[in-house]
């Protein structure tokens, strides 16, 4: 498809780099698997996974945010190394070694493009994941409110802190009284 032919046109420039970025007073700290140079001189993000990508509707709702700030990092020329100024990011993908279908490995994107359903449009995903760290930073880093268990119930991954912290007893409990004690 189209991810596979936009990867042969392109030159990994960074694996497993370091970034940051100051947004609203505060560093955000980000690590990417793989930046790529685009033909057109813009970059992909790559993330690697071992299981099953966050989906485009987890992204679209601001539950995996990890590709859009990889961007805003790339963006804001904050890779250690890379010389990147005035770069757009374009291309935000997960790579997976899971099976897919009958083998192993896949490339998927959160991107919403094409016949895709879910996700957020090319145009909106970097303005989407600025308006989502910046509502974190306020509400959470120099606001007051809570940070919660688990924000996101429907994530499918496994936690091994869920059993510790009896995360259905918490969530019986919370349906139950309507507050969270």
């Amino acid at each position: 498809g189209k991810i596979r032919e936009d990867a042969a046109k392109r030159v990994p420039i960074g694996s497993e780099i370091k970034g940051s970025m100051i947004v609203g007073g505060v560093r955000i700290y980000g690590r990417a698997d793989r930046i790529d140079r685009n033909a057109d001189g813009s970059v992909a993000i790559v993330d690697y996974k071992t299981g099953a990508p966050p989906s485009g509707s987890q992204v679209e709702a601001g539950y995996a945010l990890q590709l859009g700030l990889l961007g805003m990092i790339a963006e804001s020329d904050g890779f250690e190394g890379l010389s990147l100024p005035n770069v757009n990011a374009t291309g935000f993908e997960y790579w997976s070694l899971a099976k897919d279908k009958e083998s192993f490995g896949y490339v998927t994107s959160p991107v919403k493009e094409g016949r895709k359903k879910t996700g957020l449009t090319p145009e909106e995903f970097l303005p989407k994941h600025s308006e989502f760290l910046r509502n974190a930073i306020t509400d959470y880093i120099k606001g007051t409110k809570p940070f919660t268990a688990r924000l996101n119930p429907d994530y499918p991954a496994y936690n091994s802190y869920d059993q510790l912290m009896r995360l259905e007893e918490w969530e019986r409990n919370q349906d139950a009284s309507g507050d969270e004690g």
